[in-house]
């Protein structure tokens, strides 16, 4: 019998249609497994029609790395603050002794290990030492062969007294409440707060002795870097002005804050900026990485996008990715905890000493963001509310005390309200209400305690992820696994089980200790539903998956390669980098190709390019904005040379540039992107577009002028053939969602008339559809006596575009064509400088002619570019080497192609 086609029902299996039109059914097969691009799920149905909602792991999911995916990793590098090693050092031998230290980073460093060993990765840890005893100097040799030998590991030897100034004087008593928006404006003097320099120097100092220490390590073009957590923020920045290409992971494992809160911190664009040198930054939550980008948007003026469901910017000329992805626990340790026959005598004595009550836990480090005040007023008021439960109900609070965050204030305080809690609920028996620990608590003694609580209190007031309540899932046993967690820690978002609550809400959390109590009680069969659901999820994001998964996407992210350059005055110096994808403009070689030419054409955006712009433009600024003297006094040297035909390309309206330029006639001018244009020694202004229909002015005045009066910090520029709504000084954010509104508005009653709404940075505006400055560079041609075969065309933004586009695909290639984006960004030009100053510098060397042999002089007005620092070739050909070019768009850092001339969006 041959079998038809297989047909699919939802409800009831796989049937096959037979040859005499009866249906056969075919039981499903166990384990069943879907594979995908990254990951495996297994399904054991058991019996066909049967129901299996018991088994817990009927359904398992994890990652399957990539077929090779170690192999295709020459080297990892893991960098991280204090290596997941213990260190001691015998006080009579003298010996040391070293193990790994399964509760590093934040309590993953096993399931780590575990993770890459799945990927056939053997990673290199850099990392200072874990010990209490600084290494001789004498003995740091020995010492760091022996780590490098036996566990994989370099240590960063920092000495101690530095290390304290970096840790718990900048890391911790700096960074780490600001982070956690704990930050005060007065300090324990009652003196308002300040930052202290010097510590900043040392984190500096510090990043750098690890910057150091990478380079030395680093081997291959395809090893890649994972740097962890806030202590090395700008390492990433660091490592990558000496790495070529290099592949940076950064994730940051404690909140981001606020950025009103932020951006009180003296060197708050520092910090970002050596993030993101990162090539993929890691948040636990997606409240963490929206308030990083909101300091990326208001403090650095960067924007930010979302593409088929990953967060990413541009910056410096790269794409920077995002990732939301939360720690988790490493499953298998603890269930090899649980086993261990040691743990039974543990179990049985906590089982003895809490025989009969309701067992409420917690272990929290001793700090006050951990909210433990806040968790025993609660307690205390539950209590005064139930009387009955006096003797039946027990919180046992372990409190670890860190030395670099204890306060005695917050230590007092604790032990105050414990003893006042016990002496008033107290039985008289000697059980008290509450059992204080305030110690540090062993692997083994805390699965003791998971295994016998019905209930896990935490009630930070601010706080990471906390991974406490994941292990405590994966210790409990049936019919346990109650969960109240503060909203205001990270993990509450991720188990959908648990009670939240606001810890500053007494009332409210002493109702829900008193649910959770009684839930216990009944033996709820809820109680073991959740548990299932818990413990699944908590299984399926482990740490191991979660490394896996951040390292294929690390592994799959695009990096563009950059060359270093240490020549000349700059020698050694971080920072100096050209680009393998962009092209840094050679003075020289534009000097070479001027010089040899016959006719020539200059085309030179106006703000941004000639003027300086600033990263706050107020609408004064702006206003004032024009030329350096130098810079006007070159541009009218330079029209008037009968060969030469120069042209400044802008926005901006004609009565402005005029002014600007000194009211030169020798300088052609296009205002208004083209609408109104004069020529070189002509006082006529002509229209690009005649008889153009101008009535749609006033109905957009009217809808720009009343989000105006919505937006604090915006105003309307009004041209002759356009408008302009300017929002930089206003809320980055608001600012950027009121244009999103507005442009949808003006776009639905404008579209009767033949305008374009565009954007671009800071501001919105509407002009002719059928104008813009490719359009002129067209008509800018045509009218010229001859050809040119030099064209230097340079700009700063989007509209530039259009001209370079417009060269790019029209011009012979016999011509020496030199367009030039001002800045580090995907662009249709062919090369880039770095900002206006050294188009400036640009243009001193035309008009000057040459440079001496030897060392060049400062150009006016002006800054060295890095191109002018390459000795001139004098064997070359006068024809500069041009970059080999399709006719079709340039690919951006992040894959995406730039629009062509016709769909190009314009800016001011």
């Amino acid at each position: 019998m041959t079998p038809g086609p297989i047909t699919t029902d939802a409800a009831a299996g796989v049937g096959v249609d037979t040859m005499d039109g009866t249906m056969k059914w075919e039981l499903f097969e166990e384990n069943r497994t879907l594979t995908t691009r990254s990951g495996q799920m297994i399904v054991n149905d058991g019996e066909f029609g049967k129901w299996n909602d018991t088994d817990e792991g009927r359904v398992k999911c994890f990652l399957t790395p990539d077929e090779g995916f170690g192999d295709a990793i020459e080297s990892l590098v893991i960098v991280l603050y204090r290596l997941p090693i213990i260190a001691k050092r015998d006080a009579t031998t003298g010996a040391w002794s070293f193990k790994w230290d399964d509760d590093a980073l934040y309590l993953t460093s096993t399931g780590l290990r575990k993770g890459l060993e799945q990927l056939k990765v053997a990673p290199l840890w850099v990392g200072i030492l874990n010990s209490d005893d600084e290494v001789p100097r004498q003995e740091r040799e020995g010492v760091a062969d022996r780590l490098l030998e036996e566990f994989n590991c370099v240590p960063v030897f920092i000495p101690h007294d530095t290390l304290k100034q970096f840790y718990q004087g900048f890391c911790k008593g700096t960074l780490w409440p600001l982070f956690h928006m704990v930050s005060s404006a007065t300090d324990h003097t009652e003196h308002t707060t300040r930052f202290d320099d010097r510590l900043w120097r040392v984190y500096m100092n510090v990043n750098r002795m690890f910057r150091d220490k990478v380079v030395e390590v680093y081997d291959g073009d395809r090893a890649l870097i994972w740097v962890h957590d806030y202590h090395l923020m700008l390492l990433p920045q660091a490592s990558r002005s000496r790495l070529s290409g290099v592949k940076i992971g950064f994730f940051l494992h404690i909140p981001w804050p606020s950025s009103e809160v932020y951006r009180v911190l003296p060197w708050r664009n520092e910090l970002l900026k050596g993030m993101l040198s990162a090539t993929l930054l890691g948040f636990h939550l997606f409240d963490y990485a929206r308030h990083f980008l909101s300091a990326c948007v208001r403090l650095l003026n960067l924007e930010h996008e979302a593409n088929r469901g990953s967060l990413g910017l541009e910056y410096d000329g790269r794409h920077v990715m995002l990732r939301v992805s939360h720690i988790g626990v490493d499953p298998e340790r603890f269930s090899e905890g649980l086993s261990a026959p040691s743990l039974t005598d543990r179990v049985a004595e906590f089982k003895e000493r809490f025989a009969d009550c309701t067992v409420l836990g917690a272990v929290d480090d001793l700090d006050l963001i951990k909210g433990i005040a806040l968790k025993l007023m609660g307690f205390q008021r539950y209590l005064d509310s139930a009387p009955k439960m006096r003797g039946k109900v027990v919180l046992v609070q372990v409190a670890i005390p860190k030395a670099a965050r204890v306060k005695e204030s917050v230590r007092n305080e604790i032990r105050e309200l414990v003893a006042a809690i016990n002496n008033k609920h107290g039985d008289g028996s000697g059980r008290r209400p509450v059992w204080y620990l305030e110690e540090s608590i062993s692997f083994e003694s805390r699965l003791a305690l998971y295994s016998i609580m019905d209930a896990l209190v935490v009630t930070p007031i601010r706080d990471g992820l906390n991974l406490i309540p994941y292990e405590y899932i994966v210790s409990t046993s049936e019919g346990k696994d109650q969960l109240i967690l503060s909203e205001f820690t990270g993990c509450s978002r991720a188990l959908s089980s648990a009670e939240r609550v606001n810890p500053w809400d007494l009332e409210k959390l002493s109702n829900v200790l008193d649910m959770v109590v009684q839930k216990a009680i009944a033996a709820a069969p809820e109680v073991e539903l959740k548990r299932r659901a818990d413990k699944a999820y908590v299984s399926a994001h482990s740490s191991q998956q979660w490394a896996q998964s951040f390292l294929h996407d690390l592994k799959e992210a695009s990096e563009p390669a950059q060359v270093v350059v240490e020549v000349g005055p700059l020698a050694g110096l971080p920072g100096v980098l050209a680009y393998d994808e962009f092209t840094l403009l050679n003075r020289s070689a534009v000097l070479r190709a001027y010089k040899a030419a016959k006719r020539r054409l200059f085309l030179f955006d106006y703000d941004g390019t000639l003027t300086s712009i600033t990263d706050q433009s107020s609408q004064m600024a702006h206003a004032w904005a024009r030329p350096s003297e130098a810079v006007a006094a070159n541009l009218d040297t330079l029209s008037k040379d009968p060969l030469n035909d120069v042209y400044i390309m802008s926005g901006r309206k004609t009565e402005v540039l005029e002014a600007g330029l000194n009211n030169s006639p020798t300088i052609g001018i296009a205002a208004e992107h083209g609408f109104f244009y004069r020529k070189k020694n002509s006082k006529e202004w002509n229209r690009l577009l005649e008889d153009a229909d101008l009535s749609w002015m006033e109905l957009a005045l009217r809808i720009m002028l009343m989000y105006t009066d919505r937006t604090d910090g915006s105003y309307v520029e009004q041209k002759k053939a356009g408008l302009v709504w300017h929002y930089l000084d206003a809320d980055r954010e608001f600012g950027s969602w009121q244009a999103k509104e507005m442009r949808d508005h003006l776009e639905s009653l404008l579209s009767p008339f033949s305008v374009q709404v565009v954007t671009g940075y800071g501001w919105l505006q509407v002009r002719m559809a059928a104008m813009n400055k490719g359009v002129m560079v067209e008509t800018i041609l045509r009218d010229m006596p001859e050809p040119p075969d030099f064209v230097l065309c340079c700009g700063d933004d989007r509209t530039d575009e259009d001209m370079f586009a417009y060269l790019d695909t029209h011009l012979d290639p016999s011509v020496k064509q030199f367009t030039c984006t001002v800045g580090v960004k995907p662009s249709h030009a062919r090369y880039y400088l770095h900002s206006s100053n050294e188009v400036g510098a640009l243009l001193e060397t035309l008009v000057t002619g040459s440079y001496p042999r030897g060392v060049r002089p400062r150009p006016r007005g002006g800054s060295v570019s890095l191109a002018d620092l390459v000795p001139d070739d004098e064997g070359s050909s006068s024809t500069p080497a041009v970059p080999q070019r399709t006719n079709g768009p340039r690919t951006s850092a992040s894959g995406q192609k730039r629009r062509g001339l016709a769909s190009s969006l314009p800016s001011q």
